[in-house]
C-alpha cells in the first residue's frame, strides 16, 4: 500500500495527474507484471510457462495500459475540465458574478461552460437593470420628497412674509388666515390668544367656518375643551377623530363637521400666547410631515406675536407715564391734534380741562415724595375712571393732569370738572397717623371755538383757567370765556 501511495504522488507530481484509488492499484498491478514479464524473460520460456500463460500475461498488461491510458485521458479532458467548472460555480454561488469558466474543447463539458458563463453574464446585465431600477426609483423618491420640501418652504417662506408685514396681533391672525387657506389644505383654522388681563382665550382669526363671526365672539379658560389645555400645557393634541372624544366642545355650540383635529401651542420664550387650532372633515388626515410642517408654522407664529407684543410694549412704555399709567405729555399733544383736526373738520365741540394738586409741594414735605407719588397713582386713577373711553387722560408734568374731552361744549366740562373736584376732595389718603389728610385739585376750564385758528389757543386759555383758580383760592373750577361776555373768566365753586 505505501508502494501504491508513492506511485500516485510521483504520477501526480510530474504528470499533474489526479489517480483514483482504483485506478492507482490498477497502474500499480501492471507494473508488477511487466515486472514479472522482464524476469521472465531472462529465464528460458519453455521452462517457466506455457504459451498460453504467456498470451494470458500479455492481455492481461495490454488491458491494465488501456485502463491507464483511459484514465489519463478522463484527468486530462473530463475531471480537470469538471473542477475548474465547479470552481467557478463556486465562485459565482459566492457573490462573484465576474467570474467565468474556462472553454478549452467545444465537447459537451465545454458548452456547459459556455452555457454558465452566457448565464452569468445575463445575470450581471440583469442585476445591472435591477441597480438602474433602484436608482431610478431612489431618484423618483428624492424627487417627490424635494418638491415636498419645496413646497413647505414656500408655504413657510409666504408665511413669514405674511407675518412681517404687521405688528398687530389681530392683523396678524387675519394674515395668517389668509395665507393658510391659500397654501395648506385645511378647511377650518381659528388662532386664540391669550388675553394677559382676563387670562381668558380669545378668538382672534378664524377662517372655514359657516358662522365665522359667532367663533370670534368665544373665549375659553386656560384647560377648558382641547384649546384651553393645550394653552396651559404647551403640549400639542391631534384628534384623528372629534366624534370620539367627548373633550372637544366644537367651540361651544358653534356645530362643526366631526373629522380630524389638531390644535398646537404658540410658545414664546417659555411663554403661553395661546393656541392654533386645524381642522378637516376627513379622519385621520393629517400626516406626521404636515404636523410637524404645521409645528413649524406654530413657531413662526409664536415669533411674530411676540415681536408684536414687545413693540406693543415698547411703543406704550414711551406713550405711558411710568408713575400714574396714563398717556405722558408728549402722547397727548399727538391726540389733542388728532382731535382738533377732527373738531374743526366736522364742527364739532371740543373741551380741554387742565387740573393741577393743590398744595402739593407742602404735601412732599409733610408726608415724604413716597406718599406723594401715592397721591398722584390714585388721582390719575380717579380721573380715567370717571371719564369716558373716547376721553382722553395725561400727566401734563409734576403734579398736573389735562383731559380731553372730544364732543364736549363748556358748559358740559364744567359739570364734568366739577365733578371730578368733588370726587378728589372727598377722598383721603392714609399717612398711618391718627388723622387722614384730603388733597383738593384746581381745574381750568376751555373749550374749542370756530372762530379759533390753531391748537395752542385752546390751551393757553386752559392754563389761564387754571392760572386763576389757582390764584383765586383753589379747590375750584374756572371756565375761560371768549366775548361777547363781559368777562372771558367764570368761577364755578
Amino acid at each position: 500500500m505505501k508502494l501504491l501511495s508513492t506511485l500516485r504522488e510521483s504520477l501526480r507530481e510530474n504528470l499533474g495527474l489526479k489517480i483514483g484509488v482504483s485506478t492507482g492499484a490498477v497502474i500499480f498491478i501492471m507494473v508488477l507484471m511487466l515486472l514479472g514479464i522482464v524476469a521472465a524473460v531472462q529465464v528460458p520460456l519453455i521452462s517457466k510457462f506455457t504459451m498460453i500463460q504467456v498470451l494470458l500475461v500479455l492481455a492481461v498488461v495490454i488491458a491494465a495500459f488501456s485502463i491507464l491510458v483511459i484514465a489519463i485521458s478522463t484527468n486530462l479532458f473530463v475531471q480537470r475540465p469538471l473542477s475548474r467548472l465547479m470552481k467557478a460555480i463556486r465562485q459565482a454561488e459566492a457573490g462573484d458574478l465576474k467570474t467565468r469558466a474556462r472553454v478549452d474543447t467545444e465537447d459537451e463539458i465545454g458548452q456547459v461552460a459556455s452555457q454558465f458563463n452566457e448565464m452569468l453574464g445575463k445575470i450581471n446585465q440583469l442585476e445591472g437593470l435591477k441597480l438602474e431600477a433602484e436608482r431610478v426609483k431612489i431618484i423618483a423618491s428624492t424627487n417627490v420628497k424635494l418638491e415636498e420640501s419645496l413646497n413647505e418652504l414656500s408655504v413657510l417662506y409666504n408665511v413669514s412674509q405674511a407675518l412681517t408685514g404687521s405688528l398687530d396681533p389681530e392683523e396678524l391672525c387675519n394674515l395668517l388666515g389668509d395665507v393658510i387657506s391659500k397654501n395648506i389644505g385645511i378647511q377650518d383654522f381659528a388662532i386664540l390668544l391669550l388675553n394677559e388681563e382676563t387670562q381668558k382665550l380669545e378668538v382672534k382669526g378664524a377662517c372655514g367656518f359657516s358662522r365665522n363671526d359667532d367663533i370670534r365672539e368665544l373665549t375659553f379658560e386656560l384647560g377648558e375643551g382641547i384649546s384651553g389645555r393645550v394653552a396651559k400645557t404647551k403640549q400639542s393634541l391631534y384628534l384623528p377623530d372629534t366624534a370620539k372624544d367627548p373633550g372637544y366642545l366644537h367651540y361651544k355650540g358653534v356645530k362643526s363637521e366631526d373629522g380630524a383635529f389638531l390644535c398646537l401651542p404658540i410658545v414664546a420664550k417659555n411663554l403661553s400666547l395661546g393656541a392654533i387650532n386645524f381642522s378637516r372633515r376627513e379622519t385621520d388626515s393629517f400626516t406626521d410631515r404636515e404636523i410637524r410642517l404645521l409645528a413649524t408654522l406654530a413657531s413662526q407664529v409664536a415669533i411674530a406675536l411676540e415681536n408684536a407684543r414687545l413693540y406693543a410694549k415698547t411703543r406704550e412704555l414711551s406713550l405711558i407715564d411710568d408713575l400714574t399709567q396714563v398717556y405722558n405729555r408728549r402722547h397727548f399733544h399727538k391726540i389733542l391734534e388728532m382731535e382738533y383736526k377732527r373738531a374743526k373738520r366736522f364742527h364739532r365741540p371740543l373741551a380741554l380741562l387742565m387740573i393741577d394738586v393743590d398744595h402739593f409741594k407742602e404735601f412732599n414735605d409733610s408726608f415724604g415724595h413716597l406718599q406723594g407719588d401715592h397721591v398722584l397713582v390714585d388721582l390719575a386713577a380717579v380721573l380715567a375712571e370717571n371719564l369716558r373711553e373716547v376721553d382722553t387722560v395725561a400727566r401734563y408734568g409734576g403734579e398736573e393732569f389735562s383731559a380731553i374731552l372730544p364732543n364736549t361744549s363748556l358748559e358740559e366740562a364744567r359739570q364734568v370738572a366739577f365733578k371730578l373736584r368733588e370726587l378728589v376732595e372727598k377722598m383721603r389718603w392714609n399717612q398711618g397717623r391718627p388723622t387722614r389728610e384730603c388733597v383738593t385739585v384746581s381745574i381750568g376750564v376751555a373749550a374749542l371755538t370756530y372762530g379759533e385758528d390753531n391748537l395752542e389757543g385752546l390751551i393757553n386759555r386752559a392754563d389761564i383757567a387754571l392760572y386763576r383758580a389757582k390764584s383765586q383760592g383753589r379747590n375750584r373750577v374756572i371756565l375761560h370765556e371768549e366775548p361777547p361776555q363781559a368777562s372771558p373768566l367764570r368761577v364755578v365753586e
